[in-house]
């Protein structure tokens, strides 16, 4: 799957405030469906497996799957949910949502389930998790309801976004919790991270962070590489480097100012380091922008 190759088709999205009782009978969806638990407290079935869920927990059902639902006890269920296509096919719009078995279905509608392309790495998502950030989650599916319901001018756009931004956080939330393996690992690279990222202009070195961090250099390169695929200083120099490009290809500020402006002692360290992360010199970039 090439993933800059998506471009979903948004079904239905809605949020729902529901009453207790509640039973979704066994059913087979033809497309996804995301659902975040906000309120109350469910029980899902997904093929022989029972989750117990709480507000904070995302339900990812696929196509295909047999699941079912039901509220535990009495409070209100609220449940923002979407379903979708991971890429808009010539039959989207004819396909509705799912409420059968598939021995309820007619042969047309056995035709309609569409390839599942988001149950094996490195692009897994499971049936059930839960969220790390569930604010941001909640804030970016609340928003696309939003668009999909009220229909402002050019909101096929925004809810394609929003749906892209979804599975972004989705895929993370995966990757990220398979390469840590203590609570607050995330948020503790996180933090160092930005502290980078804040300091672009200037010289980072691991000294510094290991100090500020309270970590040993050793450990903080094993930790951050695990995560990022590049050592803090290899990433600093990196985004440095970013920074750099984006200033000769998009402005005419000469080559020693950018220089100054990210740190650099003079002109010839600056590119000397220019050229060993971006293979060229600043002054290619400048003259074939």
């Amino acid at each position: 799957m090439e993933l800059d190759q998506i471009s979903p088709y948004i079904r239905v999205a809605m949020d729902s405030v529901i009453e207790t009782p509640w039973t979704i009978e066994e059913r087979m969806i033809w497309d996804y469906e995301l659902l975040f638990l906000m309120e109350g407290h469910l029980e899902v079935r997904v093929e022989e497996q029972i989750y117990e869920g709480r507000p904070g927990d995302v339900f990812f059902f696929k196509p295909g799957e047999r699941h079912a639902i039901k509220s535990i006890g009495t409070h209100t269920i609220r449940q923002p949910h979407v379903h979708f296509d991971l890429n808009a096919l010539p039959n989207s719009q004819e396909v509705t949502v799912s409420f059968k078995s598939i021995d309820q279905m007619n042969d047309k509608e056995k035709g309609w389930f569409r390839k599942d392309l988001l149950s094996s790495p490195p692009h897994f998502i499971p049936n059930y998790f839960r969220a790390r950030d569930a604010t941001h989650l909640e804030q970016v599916l609340l928003d696309l309801i939003r668009e999909h319901e009220t229909k402002p001018p050019y909101y096929e756009l925004r809810v394609k976004s929003a749906m892209l931004d979804l599975l972004a956080i989705l895929l993370r939330e995966q990757y990220y919790g398979g390469k840590t393996n203590k609570e607050g690992q995330v948020e503790f690279l996180s933090e160092i991270r930005t502290y980078i990222d804040r300091h672009v202009n200037q010289n980072v070195t691991l000294d510094e962070l290991s100090e500020k961090f309270h970590v040993s250099k050793f450990h903080l390169i094993h930790l951050f590489k695990t995560m990022f695929q590049m050592t803090p200083i290899q990433y600093h120099q990196h985004i440095r480097m970013e920074r750099a490009k984006n200033s000769i290809q998009f402005s005419n500020t000469p080559l020693s100012q950018i220089a100054e402006q990210l740190g650099f002692a003079n002109i010839h360290t600056f590119s000397r380091a220019f050229k060993t992360v971006m293979g060229k010199s600043p002054s290619h970039f400048r003259v074939n922008r």
